[in-house]
């Protein structure tokens, strides 16, 4: 490994290698060696679940500390010999040689993860302080081949169009998979805003994705941390591309004959009536949120869920879809756009014009036309917007925006960051497609083990701490989430979402049932004092 030749090797195909820098070392060590340092750590470490908006994986927690003289180091010899190994002078000048970094401080920063069936970790690019290098140890299975439709790899995001300064925001989909091969490490450099990758979830459910994970250190923060880099992007925000749309309504305490004729083609008929509506009203009052089932008409809603389950069988989504799913899933027809940059988000949306304009006699309709045309007749109308008011506590829409929106599974989500903190009060009007139709199906939509669920937090803009450390503490006790809105079948979610909140879709498994279709309305409320002056 440390000879002339194979450093001059490795060199070469890891400065041309694409996206960004990045190599892989293989064998590492010994096998037997690396066995009894795998059996170690299975045997003497115990691993905490955490699930974040970001991931969702098993740590043993911090190596760094482990002293070799302690009861516990004393028990685990070899992983002792292989962290010394790792950040001993000699290897640190091998790593610093191949990747071009320069000088790396003796700094120890290594931790041990496991992921699971389900397990994941969205896309980031690893700055934080001073990491200069990142590596992983894989410690799967020796003695069973790992696949690609087990799912696990690391990938490796190139950058769009939008590159300025030496970074900017990745592609929504990778480039490069590295499979998680036993005895094999994978580095690259820590680039501020460019060395964005993410963990794929695990698809297999018998072979954990094992691992020991940490970084190479320099004396300072690399050029860019403080701007470029994924965490600084989210703590900064971005203003979404879709834009407000006036509601013109006024202040009335019941829906006109106009409105119930515009609400009856669509919504079901025990929802329209004034007794409903007041207890509807009465519940959101004291939880200020309440879901609707079956809120739309059954010959309505019925075609929706027809299209939603051909769409997904076309795709080969779902729980007995493809591993891994494609990138390019719902993409072919040109009727979806996905919608990034993947370290805030991915998921696909309906173009408007494309998704409208299959006639009934082309066939079924695709259920992109069939939500775009309720999102445009229904969700955009005035009638709707006086509705949701009289639902949600009187409270006045100025303005409304709404978009129709796919989540694949294995694929897509959101995540929370300063750019979605609420600034305005706003009223959240989802409606929400799902194949839940049995009750193991619903179960594992609604307990939220294959994600797809809306959580709302608070954000915490006052905070110091880098958003990494931020989340783990936040996801300590659930402190600071307040609801959690599971993915129901043609059931419209209404949430009075105050300033200083956030909210993200949690990542959708590629053993969810199916996809997450929704319409996201969001309608901007009036000031009290301005609705008060509107109703005098």
């Amino acid at each position: 490994l440390f000879s002339e030749a194979s450093r001059e090797r490795q060199s070469q195909a890891f400065s041309s290698a694409k996206p960004y820098t990045h190599g892989t070392l293989s064998p590492l060590c010994a096998d037997g060696f690396l066995r009894e340092v795998r059996d170690e750590l299975v045997t003497h470490l115990t691993a905490t679940f955490k699930e974040t908006d970001l991931f969702k994986v098993l740590q043993t927690g911090d190596l760094a500390g482990i002293d070799e003289g302690s009861e516990l180091g004393k028990k685990m010899p070899s992983l002792m010999a292989l962290r010394a190994a790792l950040y001993s002078r000699e290897f640190r000048s091998f790593v610093s040689e191949v990747t071009g970094c320069g000088d790396l401080t003796d700094t120890v920063d290594c931790s041990s993860n496991i992921y699971s069936a389900g397990g994941h970790l969205l896309c980031h690019d690893d700055v934080i302080g001073t990491r200069c290098v990142s590596y992983i140890v894989y410690l799967t299975d020796p003695d069973e081949a790992w696949e690609a439709t087990d799912g696990g790899g690391l990938e490796l995001y190139p950058l769009g169009g939008n590159n300025t300064g030496g970074g900017g925001d990745p592609e929504a989909a990778p480039s490069c998979t590295l499979l998680p091969h036993w005895n094999t490490m994978a580095f690259f450099t820590v680039q501020p805003g460019r060395s964005f990758h993410s963990v794929q979830e695990v698809f297999a459910d018998d072979k954990p994705r094992l691992s020991i994970s940490g970084w190479y250190h320099k004396e300072h923060p690399p050029e860019g941390a403080d701007t470029l880099a994924s965490l600084s992007q989210l703590q900064s925000g971005h203003a979404s591309s879709l834009h407000y749309a006036p509601c013109e309504i006024v202040a009335d305490d019941a829906l006109s004959g106009e409105d119930h004729k515009v609400l009856s083609e669509w919504v079901s008929a025990e929802y329209l009536k004034n007794d409903a509506i007041a207890d509807i009203n009465a519940r959101f009052c004291e939880d200020s949120s309440v879901q609707l089932r079956n809120f739309l008409r059954p010959e309505i809603a019925g075609p929706i869920l027809d299209a939603a389950r051909e769409a997904d069988a076309a795709d080969a989504l779902g729980a007995s879809g493809s591993r891994p799913p494609s990138y390019a899933a719902g993409l072919a027809s040109g009727s979806w756009k996905a919608v990034g940059p993947p370290h805030k988000q991915r998921y696909l949306r309906a173009e408007t014009d494309a998704a409208a304009s299959t006639s009934a006699a082309e066939g079924p309709r695709p259920v992109g036309s069939l939500l775009t045309t309720v999102r445009n007749n229904l969700f955009r109308s005035a009638a709707f917007a006086k509705y949701v008011s009289l639902l949600a506590g009187g409270h006045l829409p100025k303005a409304c925006r709404a978009e129709v929106r796919r989540f694949r599974p294995g694929l897509d989500y959101t995540v929370a960051h300063l750019g979605v903190v609420t600034r305005d009060p706003c009223l959240d009007a989802t409606l929400c497609f799902v194949d839940d139709a049995d009750p193991e199906r619903e179960a594992a939509w609604s307990m939220g083990e294959c994600g797809g669920f809306e959580c709302y937090i608070e954000a915490d803009e006052e905070s110091d701490q880098p958003a990494e450390i931020y989340r783990e503490e936040a996801a300590k006790d659930n402190q600071l989430e307040l609801l959690s809105v599971s993915a129901l079948s043609n059931t419209l979610s209404l949430v009075h979402r105050n300033e200083g909140i956030m909210r993200f879709v949690k990542y959708v498994s590629a053993a969810a049932p199916s996809s997450r279709f929704d319409i996201a309305g969001e309608f901007l409320l009036e000031e009290e004092e301005d609705a008060e002056e509107e109703a005098e």
